[in-house]
């Protein structure tokens, strides 16, 4: 019983240690760059979606994220946001979004 508790432990411990070395890739590429039709000013048509953000991060890293971890500010015009990914249950990364008309 006691040799299943410390391999379930270790488990555990191993999982969010990838979470951790995932967070340190996602914090250290710099912004990701979102494209957005605009109207007048700093305007965008639509939003930005924690699916466009998904997408992003699967085209330019080849890491598959699920939209359920993303937490986004309403983006509704150009500028530099902050996303939150939920990796673990003790780990969460900050990774930023330059959002430009195109």
């Amino acid at each position: 019983m006691r040799m299943e508790e410390e391999r379930i432990e270790a488990e555990k411990q191993r999982v969010k240690e990838e979470a951790q070395q995932l967070a340190v890739i996602f914090e250290t590429v710099g912004a990701f760059k979102v494209k957005r039709k605009s109207g007048k000013g700093k305007q965008i048509f639509g939003t930005v979606t924690a699916q466009d953000l998904v997408d992003i991060i699967k085209a330019q890293l080849q890491r598959d994220v699920g939209k359920r971890i993303v937490s986004l500010p309403e983006i509704r015009e150009t500028g530099e946001y902050m996303a939150l990914l939920k990796l673990h249950p003790e780990v969460t990364a900050r990774v930023r979004l330059n959002v430009y008309a195109n």
